[in-house]
């Protein structure tokens, strides 16, 4: 290290012009109007200082560099730090101050989780269903990739308000979606990422609260829609003359009637395995992924041979599987429902399907209880006598499970009846 030797000169009146023409050789100009203010110059820079005594001791402070700051801005500051310093305050021990809390701001930040490591946690320690991960990571991946390495505490009400706007303009419910997705994610990381002091790291504020409090969430009509009976052969036509080659027996025309036949949501049908099918009585039961409950229906004449079929050439443990599953069976054919959507020119969901098979059998001249068990909505109140008399036959659901199979199949159901049979 070199130690450079400054000059003492006597004290100047520092003004712009002065300090300006000064050459960089090592010097301390010290102002003759404001005492402990002074200029010290050295070999590539000039530099602002201040100079006092405190609690008996000579200390020296920088304020800052000519050109960075102005002559004014630095007689300011000096007056203040010679005042501190008067008072007994070493400005340099502030300053110290400054620096290690800086270095602790800098260390928590480095703490502080980008979305994508936080969404990534997130599903590391959630107990999600393969649907919510899916849908979940559709967002982040499609509509909040932007953001994926931004600090989580570095979203602001503005951005969100912003991108919930933007994604409004395309969808309205995948605007919703995200920032749902968003807001699941950030009270997570509340409570997961944590300073040394067992502090959380994040605002407690989850800037999503700006959308209710500016009323701005997107109002979603719930859709109501199923394929009608006049659209129903067409649809079914479709069905029956698509060629999926990417799947082995028709496992995808098998899914799709197999839903409409049943009513059951299409996670509950994606995941059906053989144990859930009796072969030898015709009956298929699940359990409701929303509410729970335990559904036992008797198939239909040609969904029991259709499970048949099945049966005979598929070794896995699924009615549906697939290869390129990680679960093993197929997960949201999309793109199989968006090829018949085409070909028929009727669109439709997974859940207009459900809604379809609810429509039938609600216009099925049944009682109350048949239908009920058919949709698998909740028994009535156990306080209700009557309920507790009524039991419905499984050969009357069956009977109703045939007629709903005649108005969605029609002449396709007697033909591959025997298809099947024969195969």
């Amino acid at each position: 290290m070199i130690a450079i030797l400054y000059m003492s000169v006597q004290r100047v009146k520092l003004t712009k012009s002065f300090i300006d023409q000064l050459a960089l050789v090592p010097a301390i100009y010290r102002d003759s109007e404001l005492i402990g203010f002074a200029v010290r110059v050295n070999s590539s820079y000039k530099t602002y200082i201040v100079e006092k005594k405190v609690l008996g001791k000579s200390v020296r402070s920088t304020l800052g560099l000519h050109g960075n700051i102005t002559l004014a801005q630095a007689r300011e500051l000096a007056r203040e730090k010679l005042l501190q310093m008067s008072q007994g305050i070493n400005p340099n021990d502030e300053k110290k101050k400054k620096v290690s809390d800086e270095d602790d701001r800098l260390a928590i930040e480095k703490l502080k989780p980008t979305m994508k490591e936080a969404f990534d946690n997130y599903l590391s320690i959630r107990d999600l269903k393969s649907r919510t991960i899916s849908d979940y990571t559709i967002v982040i991946e499609k509509y909040l990739s932007d953001w994926k390495s931004v600090k989580l505490d570095d979203v602001s009400r503005r951005m969100i308000q912003d991108k919930h706007f933007e994604l409004s303009k395309n969808s309205k419910a995948q605007a919703n979606l995200a920032m749902r997705v968003f807001r699941a994610v950030y009270n997570f990381s509340l409570e997961h990422y944590l300073d040394y002091n067992d502090k959380p790291l994040l605002s407690a504020y989850n800037p999503v609260k700006t959308l209710s409090a500016r009323k701005a969430w997107n109002k979603i009509k719930r859709r109501k829609s199923h394929i009608n009976e006049e659209q129903l052969p067409d649809w079914v036509r479709a069905i029956f003359q698509y060629e999926d080659r990417g799947q082995h027996f028709e496992t995808n025309r098998d899914f799709l009637l197999t839903i409409i036949l049943t009513g059951l949501r299409r996670e509950a049908c994606e995941s059906l395995s053989w144990e859930d099918i009796d072969l030898k009585y015709g009956f298929i039961t699940s359990i409701d992924p929303k509410n729970g409950e335990p559904r036992r229906l008797p198939m239909g004449d040609f969904l029991f041979e259709l499970m048949k079929k099945r049966r005979k050439y598929i070794q896995s443990t699924w009615v549906f599987p697939s290869t390129k599953s990680k679960l093993g069976h197929i997960v949201n054919i999309s793109k199989v429902r968006s090829k018949i959507n085409e070909l028929c020119e009727i669109q439709f969901t997974f859940y207009d399907l459900r809604r379809t098979f609810g429509s039938i059998a609600e216009s099925l001249d049944y009682g109350h209880y048949t239908i009920k068990r058919l949709l698998n909505h909740k028994k009535d109140d156990d306080t209700n006598v009557t309920a507790g008399y009524i039991q419905d036959s499984d050969n009357r659901l069956r009977e109703a499970m045939n007629e709903i199979e005649n108005i969605v199949l029609q002449g396709y159901k007697k033909e591959y009846i025997h298809k099947f049979k024969s195969q």
